[in-house]
């Protein structure tokens, strides 16, 4: 799958789990321990239940994915940085990883998938209240009485599957940069097209024609 196609892939899984997440938890706290039929009543029947257990298979897929691919990358890490240290004959040093880089990362990604769990979860609780024949109370539905910290929860809940989806990303751009910087200190052997040293001897340049007439004596001096 294209890195373009799979990136998609994996923004659309963590916006849809954040949602997900986020209504089922609103219904928690709202009904509490008749959270199951509250679900049913409000709609939420066998078609609810297969699209949720579809979204986690989908996330739980790509976060093993995730988990392989930073395995790989640690292993390639170590053993060009082993390599590195073995042929410069020094201790091979693991710089401190950068959290600003990862505040940075969390900041791009955390709000944004909020910002939209919180549009999205607004919308769908209006469209499920006009379904069962209820009125639309519009943008305000999750500051509600009716839906107690739902505003927050949905916000709670982007901000920390942001927060999962960062943490991937910035462990495999840190192992990345310790792969190329492993690999850049690696010694690299000089070519023939490098310049010789200053002072080197050089080999005496021996012509093949030269080296063919050696072989050969003399003509004999012609009889006068």
């Amino acid at each position: 799958m294209p890195r373009q196609l799979l990136g998609l892939v994996a923004a659309l899984a963590l916006q849809v789990v954040a949602l997900v997440l986020a209504h089922d938890l609103v219904f928690l706290v709202r009904f509490g321990s008749r959270y199951g039929e509250a679900l049913v009543h409000t709609g939420h029947g066998e078609s609810w239940s297969t699209a949720v257990g579809t979204i986690l298979a989908i996330a739980t897929a790509l976060v093993l994915a995730g988990v392989v691919r930073l395995a790989q990358l640690g292993i390639l890490a170590r053993a060009a940085s082993a390599r590195a240290a073995s042929s410069s004959g020094a201790s091979s040093s693991t710089n401190a990883p950068d959290l600003r880089q990862l505040l940075r990362l969390w900041l791009r990604v955390g709000p944004r998938i909020a910002l939209v769990s919180v549009v999205l979860l607004t919308i769908q609780e209006n469209l499920e209240r006009s379904a069962i024949g209820g009125s639309m109370p519009g943008p305000g539905i999750l500051l509600s009485p009716e839906y107690p910290f739902a505003l927050w929860i949905a916000i709670a809940v982007g901000l920390l599957v942001g927060l999962v989806a960062s943490l991937f990303d910035w462990r495999r751009r840190t192992l990345i940069e310790r792969l190329r910087a492993a690999r850049a200190a690696l010694p690299r052997h000089r070519s023939a097209a490098e310049p010789r040293p200053r002072g080197a001897p050089r080999r005496p340049v021996v012509s093949v024609l030269g080296r063919q007439s050696g072989l050969r004596a003399p003509p004999a001096p012609s009889a006068a």
